[in-house]
């Protein structure tokens, strides 16, 4: 999985040079911030690696249409996978360098792509503060010896987890009441699998980190929304081999996401790139 930080670095042309066996695998929210802002200032510098290495990307699904899939343990990684537009970035690369060349439609086309990933991030600013709230009021249902457990990364008070499946289970709950389209409710033998409770568990451990260090109240709400978006991240990596990020609470936060998937929920998962490391303030697994 790449993060939208690393999609200029020499880590990942490195990477993908080493072999043709070794992929670059794209999430919808890896794109929309290559696009956002200033489009044709951002989009041929984030695509020029990839363009170098069109066969050894992977482009995923949304992450609307992931929430949708069910948990079922067999092809559970293939179907995440956008075949379509993965055969076709051969394609997007072509019509990146010729819009490069100042191909009127296509340039518009790109900067039409910009302008909706722009809008799609200031339409979260909404949801970020909305979460926000849940999260202060969640804060409150902790003690200060439970506080400390989770800064110090300390055995966690009787009762704790009682609280966090209490917590990671409404919010599916929510979501799958809330949701517009049609949503089959997952088995619970297939829960953890799914996309929607692997975000909902990040979003509780994104919460934890934040009500350890004081709460959410002083937070602006662009912070709480880039939380969000690599809560995302986070999710959709738990089912490869890892993350290549700069971003270190990104890292932590996975890493915390497969430690409890595999250390409290047992799901087995990819080898995660040397993510097997005791996550601090996560519950203590063996690896």
């Amino acid at each position: 999985m790449i993060d939208s930080n690393k999609l200029q670095s020499d880590d990942l042309r490195s990477y993908l040079a080493q072999s043709t066996a070794n992929e670059a695998v794209l999430t919808d929210f890896a794109a929309m911030e290559a696009y956002k802002g200033n489009t044709l200032a951002s989009i041929f510098r984030s695509m020029e690696v990839l363009s170098d290495y069109p066969s050894q990307v992977v482009v995923l699904k949304g992450s609307e249409a992931v929430t949708r899939m069910r948990g079922r343990g067999a092809g559970l990684q293939r179907r995440l996978v956008d075949e379509e537009q993965t055969a076709q970035f051969h394609a997007y690369v072509r019509g990146l360098k010729l819009a490069k060349a100042g191909a009127p439609e296509l340039t518009k086309q790109l900067v039409a792509h910009g302008d909706a990933a722009t809008a799609h991030f200031s339409s979260m600013l909404l949801d970020a503060q909305a979460m926000g709230a849940v999260f202060s009021e969640m804060a409150k249902d902790y003690t200060k010896q439970e506080r400390q457990a989770i800064l110090l990364g300390d055995d966690f008070p009787h009762g704790f987890m009682d609280k966090a499946a209490k917590f990671v289970l409404g919010m599916v709950a929510h979501v799958l009441e809330q949701h517009p389209g049609r949503m089959r409710t997952p088995s619970f033998s297939e829960l953890p699998n799914t996309f929607l409770f692997r975000c909902a568990l990040g979003l509780y451990l994104l919460a934890l980190d934040w009500v350890a260090r004081g709460g959410y109240e002083s937070v602006r709400p662009e912070r709480l929304r880039n939380d969000f978006v690599d809560v995302t991240f986070a999710a959709y990596a738990s089912y490869f081999d890892g993350i290549l990020s700069a971003d270190e609470k990104l890292l932590r936060l996975h890493g915390a996401l497969r430690v409890w998937l595999r250390g409290v929920f047992d799901c087995p998962l990819p080898s995660g790139l040397g993510y097997e490391w005791q996550a601090q303030g996560q519950p203590k697994t063996k690896t």
